[in-house]
């Protein structure tokens, strides 16, 4: 068997970061916004999701495997289509220029988000060793401070539009290029479908912003407790 070539590597690593784009990080995504939008349910939804998720076994070695091993060769790779990019939005300024532009600029807009997301809610949680039934009282905690400024609030709509936006439009490009969709009049009504399954996830984020922003509530562990 012969070696591959640069061209060869190249194509693949691209599949492999639109496919990592939808499995697992954009199931993620979606996963992520649902449970945070129980906070407009009720503060107990919100919390028991938290512990279900915390009483996971093995909670670190899936999301090292399943959320930050992807999103780090995603986000690499992401960097690395935006350096051979070639952009010229001002010289044909046609809507799907704009599209690929903005994906290229979310997609750094979401990488600087998720550091400072992780930053303060998953490490300080690991750090002070917040788990079980004592993570959700900690991380509603940040979140309710979070969400005290508006400086909070705008890094985070900031942060959720930018996603939302990346997937749906990633979405639509995953379809082009793996040749789900095929044809003009298919690639626009997908192009409509997948802007409207966007504007959903939108929604969904904002809501929780402004669930937790009007009506910030602490809770207790469920359970016990550890610390």
């Amino acid at each position: 068997m012969g070696k591959f070539t640069k061209g060869q590597i190249e194509y693949f690593l691209l599949k492999l970061h639109s496919l990592t784009g939808l499995v697992p990080i954009g199931a993620f995504l979606i996963l992520h916004l649902s449970l945070n939008a129980l906070r407009t349910v009720g503060v107990l939804p919100y919390q028991l999701s938290i512990d279900a998720l915390n009483n996971l076994p093995f909670l670190i070695w899936i999301e090292v495997s399943v959320i930050y091993i992807p999103l780090l060769f995603h986000s690499i790779m992401g960097f690395y289509v935006f350096t051979i990019a070639k952009s010229n939005v001002f010289k044909y300024s046609y809507p799907r220029n704009w599209m690929y532009t903005l994906q290229r600029v979310t997609g750094g807009v979401v990488f600087v988000f998720l550091v400072y997301h992780v930053g303060t809610t998953v490490a300080p949680k690991l750090w002070f060793g917040h788990h079980l039934f004592d993570a959700a009282p900690f991380l509603i905690d940040v979140m309710n401070d979070t969400f005290t400024t508006w400086t909070g609030r705008t890094i985070y709509l900031i942060g959720i539009l930018s996603a939302t936006f990346h997937f749906a439009n990633g979405l639509w490009g995953f379809c082009i290029s793996w040749g789900i969709v095929i044809g003009p009049q298919a690639q626009r009504n997908a192009g409509y479908a997948f802007m409207l399954f966007g504007l959903v996830l939108s929604v969904m984020g904002i809501a929780t912003v402004v669930e937790f922003s009007l009506h910030p509530v602490s809770v207790q562990p469920t359970f016990g407790g550890t610390s």
